[in-house]
């Protein structure tokens, strides 16, 4: 985990602390990150995340944590194989 660029994306996991009742028993999955303006950090899908004090290079994140949403799924790094060349 580092710090990022603010003009480069990044993962981070969803700001949930605002719910009355947040589920913390699951793993939950990141999101591809970026700064919005001065309003703060929110990710591609369109939901909050955390600052980025606590975030992952998108390239370090496995696909099974990747978030799956429209806008999140688009913007994850592809890996490119032999066959898809």
């Amino acid at each position: 985990m580092t710090a990022p660029a603010v003009e480069e994306p990044w993962a981070a996991q969803r700001d949930a602390s605002w719910y009355s009742r947040p589920d913390v028993r699951t793993v939950k999955a990141l999101h591809v990150a970026g700064r919005e303006g001065r309003e703060g950090f929110y990710s591609r899908c369109g939901r909050s995340v955390l600052n980025d004090n606590e975030c992952w290079d998108l390239a370090e994140v496995p696909p099974g944590l990747r978030c799956r949403s429209n806008g999140c799924r688009q913007a994850w790094p592809v890996e490119v194989t032999e066959a898809s060349r």
